[in-house]
């Protein structure tokens, strides 16, 4: 499907006639308009669908119906409607959305039903949450059709928004709405794709408020109180505050206390700053202002730097080995750490500092232990004490409760465990447990394990599996892995992977002996944006050192050099080539 987006020109499909492509029309009331330039409006072609014919038969009604659901300058469904029974347009509420890439229409003669088979179809929930693939099954769509009033009309559609991948595109963007961890004590985003322009704030919003996902509920916080619904889309005003208007339908005083208001705000900030229009926001619920302990009731965008869920004060120091040794620094200037793992006294196959830099997690050279020490001498306690014994340990990852992540590649299948309190926990992770696992992360918000896993000789797979915790910081257990390069351009073997953003992996593959590939993949499986990384380089580059924190420089590693992924391709900057395993923190 990433093929299929890049190729595509943003504007409709053709519509053919029964039994061939139906998509957006190229011909007919479609109209272009004016735009002042403002980043609140909608940045495509706007489209005016037909109405329902005098006598038009089932096929044409179900035609029109596909059309009508590419009504804009805002996403409405109000002509789609026409094509419906009254009942059926009473009935209809179109929760998910459906996108796709042909759409083909047969109705067979005499028969009081129209099948329209998608292809390369995928999936949204209400949310906008990515969902996958339809199966073969579930791309095809039968509609049945009766006489109302003598004229054909479609009586029971799939409540969902059935559109082409090209409208799609040009016409929502993906953005991220925040739930904290159990603790509330760090914001997790979860990716979902939304209305761009007008509608994107009401969309956000209206995406906090139905709250987690199902399958995140127990592991995933709100303060927004449950039953809220907006009164009114947000409006933002000329100076780009934003008014949110909210209340529930039972008229109960719901106002959080001084310390959810607070944690209330944050999530806010951080889903609405997503929106280039807003700098600043106000909240009612049930027409009473949400105000904070300082008597503000207008909150910066910019608020609730503390829950960042790239972890805020995370070092930014890259890391490396030296002869063995862990050394740190700038790319120009990489030294020994004056820790225990500085002293040259370890041999060391692999490092990974925590957050704060303060203590490493490290592997012998055997790969057969891990161990944990402090980064730096001077500290009170300088003791290396081993956390874990195994066979072929890949290097390890911390979140942001300084739990110490590992997997064991032994030869009867992975093993996956974490050190949490100084005890270490074995963790069943459906679909990386057992498997191949060449490499792994873990999401400083300690929401995701990202893992490599070889599927196949020269052909491996990219498994995301979402990490559930308690308030207390137990962990619980980890739900299935998914694959989220299916149907992508990763069909080979997959060198290394790194954090870009929360959402977003940097995954580096061969070409060649001598060509490598940098590109971009989210953690959901969806197509990635316009500001994707897609690099070729023509030089043997052994691994990334990625960062989720914004502006961070993102490197391709090769044996005395770093290419900044961020720059011009000439822009390499030369290391000590005796320096391995550069990277960031966690």
């Amino acid at each position: 499907m990433r093929r299929l987006w890049t190729l595509l020109v943003l504007v409709g499909c053709v519509v053919l006639l029964t039994g061939c492509v139906v998509g957006m029309p190229t011909s007919g009331p479609v109209t272009e308009t004016g735009s002042t330039g403002t980043q609140s409006q909608d940045r495509a072609v706007n489209i005016n669908p037909r109405r329902p014919g005098v006598d038009d038969p089932p096929e044409a009604i179900v035609r029109g119906f596909l059309e009508a659901m590419t009504a804009t300058p805002a996403i409405t469904t109000s002509v789609a409607r026409e094509f419906l029974t009254t009942e059926a347009a009473a009935n209809w509420k179109p929760t998910q959305t459906i996108i796709y890439a042909t759409a083909t229409a047969r109705g067979a003669v005499g028969q009081q039903s129209v099948d329209v088979t998608l292809g390369d179809a995928h999936r949204t929930d209400a949310r906008g949450a990515w969902l996958g693939a339809l199966s073969p099954g579930a791309s095809t769509l039968e509609f049945s059709v009766g006489l109302q009033d003598g004229q054909w009309r479609i009586t029971d559609p799939p409540d969902a928004l059935i559109v082409p991948q090209s409208w799609f595109e040009a016409r929502f963007r993906q953005a991220s709405l925040y739930f904290y961890d159990p603790s509330a004590t760090i914001l997790v985003p979860e990716p979902v794709f939304v209305p761009r322009g007008r509608q994107l704030a009401s969309a956000l919003v209206d995406g906090l408020l139905s709250g987690p996902s199902t399958a995140m509920s127990s592991a995933e916080l709100t303060f927004l109180p449950s039953d809220l619904r907006s009164l009114v889309s947000v409006s933002v005003s000329s100076a780009g505050v934003a008014q949110l208007d909210l209340a529930n339908d039972a008229g109960d005083d719901l106002m959080p206390p001084p310390a959810e208001a607070e944690l209330l705000v944050a999530q806010l900030a951080w889903t609405l700053r997503q929106d280039p229009s807003i700098e600043a926001f106000r909240v009612s619920i049930g027409g009473r202002p949400v105000q904070l302990p300082d008597q503000s009731t207008t909150f910066s965008t910019d608020l609730g730097a503390a829950y960042a869920p790239y972890v805020a004060g995370a070092s930014t120091q890259l890391f490396g080995l030296r002869d063995g040794a862990l050394a740190s620094g700038t790319p120009e200037d990489l030294a020994d750490v004056s820790g225990p793992f500085g002293s040259g006294d370890y041999a060391l196959r692999a490092a990974s500092p925590n957050m704060a830099a303060t203590q490493a997690a490290v592997v012998s050279e055997s790969g057969t232990e891990v161990l944990v020490g402090p980064v730096r001498a001077g500290g009170d306690d300088q003791t290396v004490t081993r956390v874990g014994t195994g066979e072929d340990f890949l290097d390890p990852a911390w979140d942001f409760a300084d739990r110490l992540w590992l997997v064991d590649r032994r030869s009867s299948g992975s093993v996956v465990s974490y050190v949490q309190g100084g005890r270490v926990r074995t963790l069943d992770v459906p679909g990386i447990s057992g498997a191949d696992v060449k490499g792994f992360l873990v999401s400083r918000d300690g929401s995701r394990l990202v893992a490599v896993v070889r599927v196949a000789p020269d052909t491996d797979a990219l498994l995301v599996s979402r990490i559930l915790t308690s308030g207390e910081g137990r962990v619980v257990r980890a739900l299935p892995a998914v694959s989220v390069t299916e149907g992508t351009d990763f069909d080979s073997t997959i060198r290394a992977v790194a954090w870009r953003s929360p959402t977003s992996l940097l995954v580096l593959h061969p070409v060649s002996r001598r060509l490598f590939q940098v590109r971009t993949a989210s953690v959901d499986g969806s197509p990635v944006g316009p500001d994707a990384v897609a690099v070729t380089l023509d030089r043997d580059i052994r691994g990334l050192a990625g960062t989720p924190v914004p502006g961070d420089r993102e490197y391709a590693v090769a044996q005395g050099a770093l290419s900044d992924l961020a720059g011009p391709r000439a822009n390499t900057i030369e290391v000590d080539p005796s320096v391995t395993g550069i990277d960031y923190v966690g």
